[in-house]
Order: C-alpha cells, then sequence, then structure tokens
C-alpha cells in the first residue's frame, strides 16, 4: 500500500534538508501525510537520526562542491558571511540533476533576494555568473558570436579581486559586459 510514499520518504530524507529536518525534530509528524501502513510508518519513525543527519550532511557536502566546481569564490572558509547563505540554499532549493544546473541554480537563488550581509554586488556577480555558465553551454540563446549585458557595478573586475579572500570593496560603476563564446567548447570569455 504504501511502497512508492516509503520511496519518497526515504528520497526525501537524503535530498530535502526542510523535511530532514522536520523528519529529527518529529518523525511521527513528517510522516503524517503519507499513506504509510502501521509497520512503515514504525520503521521509518525508527531509522537512526545519526545516519539520516550523516547522509544529509553527506549530500549538502556534494552539493556545495558541485557549486564550488563552478563557482570557485563561493567558498565559505574565505568568504564571510556565505556559510548561511548556502545553507539557506540547500533548505531551499532541492538538488539539481547537472553540476551546473545546480550552480546556475545557486546563482538564481542570490539574484532573487539581498542574502544576510553579502556585498550589494551579489545579485549582479551572481547574474553574470549565471550567464557565464548557460551561455557556455548553450542553455542560453545567443543570436551571434557574442551577448552583451548590462550591469550596476564592474563585475569582470570582480571576478578577477575574487581570487583573494573575502569580499573586495568595489563602487558602483555601470559596465558593460560582453559574453563571447569559444567555438566547440562549453565555455565563453567574459571581458568588459
Amino acid at each position: 500500500m504504501g511502497y512508492s510514499e516509503t520511496l519518497e520518504v526515504l528520497a526525501r530524507l537524503h535530498v530535502d534538508a526542510r523535511f530532514r529536518e522536520a523528519w529529527l525534530r518529529d518523525a511521527n509528524a513528517a510522516l503524517a501525510p503519507y499513506a504509510l501502513t502501521p509497520r512503515e510508518r514504525e520503521g521509518l519513525a525508527a531509522t537512526d537520526a545519526i545516519v539520516v543527519e550523516r547522509a544529509g550532511r553527506m549530500l549538502d557536502g556534494h552539493r556545495l562542491s558541485r557549486v564550488h566546481e563552478h563557482l570557485p569564490w563561493a567558498d565559505p572558509a574565505v568568504r564571510p558571511g556565505l556559510l548561511p547563505v548556502l545553507r539557506g540554499f540547500l533548505q531551499d532549493a532541492l538538488p539539481e540533476l547537472l553540476n551546473r544546473e545546480e550552480a546556475i541554480a545557486f546563482c538564481r537563488y542570490l539574484e532573487a533576494a539581498p542574502r544576510g550581509t553579502l556585498p550589494a554586488y551579489m545579485a549582479d556577480l551572481a547574474r553574470c555568473e549565471r550567464l557565464r555558465i548557460a551561455l557556455a553551454w548553450g542553455l542560453h540563446p545567443m543570436s551571434g558570436p557574442s551577448h552583451f549585458e548590462d550591469f550596476q557595478y564592474p563585475v569582470t573586475e570582480l571576478l578577477a579581486a575574487l581570487a583573494q579572500p573575502g569580499w573586495p570593496e568595489v563602487p558602483v560603476r555601470p559596465t558593460r559586459v560582453e559574453f563571447l563564446k569559444v567555438p566547440g567548447l562549453p565555455a565563453v570569455l567574459v571581458r568588459a
């Protein structure tokens, strides 16, 4: 009767941070919406919390490494205030199938609203990075070999400055950026 629901619960415990937290607080309440048999409900509620937490941390770590693969500056060890934002992303967004899609989803998350104490230029930086990845992989339409975007901040200078730890101080300076597609490769050159 509840086999598919059991599989859904197990999957959600692994990939859905909010559901996992709700289950850890009160497993029976988290399982209430599911049409489970009493035995299935008891078995799922009795699952070892340490195992569930460990599996969740492993998935979260894997997701963060997937984001970091495409956005090397997204390292909470060298970027003050980024860890709570990354945790919020892990809770608010379900995992994506591909690494590039995970990075694009994180960029969209940063673009959507101000996040904690991150710099004001974060939305521009995230939009630039999202476009870079999407254009490189053909996920955003281009009418020719180049795509142009306007930004409030000098995002190319920001990207260069992010090779160092911390958040660089950058004033507002409208900048037009060219994304030049590299033929035959999933890459674009980004230049102001």
